[in-house]
């Protein structure tokens, strides 16, 4: 965990900015992405936490996050934890069922002090999903988690990826 600095930590235009992140060019490899409202249903929530690098303790490049429950597979692939204001900040995510192509929705939260300081997009995509994340100036410096929340049936899966927004 990192010690705190003197400088004050200005949540609100924090909370402001990531409300505001841009993210877009989406492509959808097999199957439409699209937003919409997910039905509620009865989940199994498995969360892993990349370490730093992100998830080389478990044997993965150290920008690829995964994690796995009730057959279902996800996998999160980033360009590295350290992205620039305003700069195109590609991810991708492939998501499977028993080693086949699963339909899928993802959402993003962004977490500061493992606490969920904005929500943003809503996609549904079939095995493969690329987007575009652009970070806000607002959150330059501050150390953050980047959350994809993909969710497959009646699973669950929290891919949490530690970022810090470079100039």
């Amino acid at each position: 965990m990192h010690a705190m600095t003197s400088r004050p930590i200005m949540l609100a235009p924090l909370l402001a900015g990531l409300a505001l992140a841009a993210c877009g060019g989406t492509k959808a490899h097999t199957g439409a992405a699209g937003g919409g409202v997910a039905a509620s249903t009865t989940t199994t929530t498995v969360t892993h936490t990349a370490t730093t690098p992100p998830g080389t303790s478990a044997g993965h490049p150290a920008n690829v996050v995964s994690a796995s429950s009730g057959g279902v597979s996800a996998t999160l692939h980033v360009p590295g934890p350290n992205p620039r204001v305003n700069r195109s900040w590609p991810i991708s995510f492939l998501v499977s069922s028993h080693g086949r192509p699963a339909s899928a929705s993802v959402r993003y939260e962004f977490l500061f002090a493992g606490t969920v300081v904005a929500h943003r997009s809503f996609y549904r995509f079939t095995g493969h999903f690329h987007d575009i994340v652009v970070w806000p100036g607002s959150a330059l410096g501050y150390p953050l988690t980047f959350r994809a929340v993909v969710t497959s049936g009646s699973v669950t899966l929290n891919l949490d990826y530690p970022v810090k927004v470079v100039r």
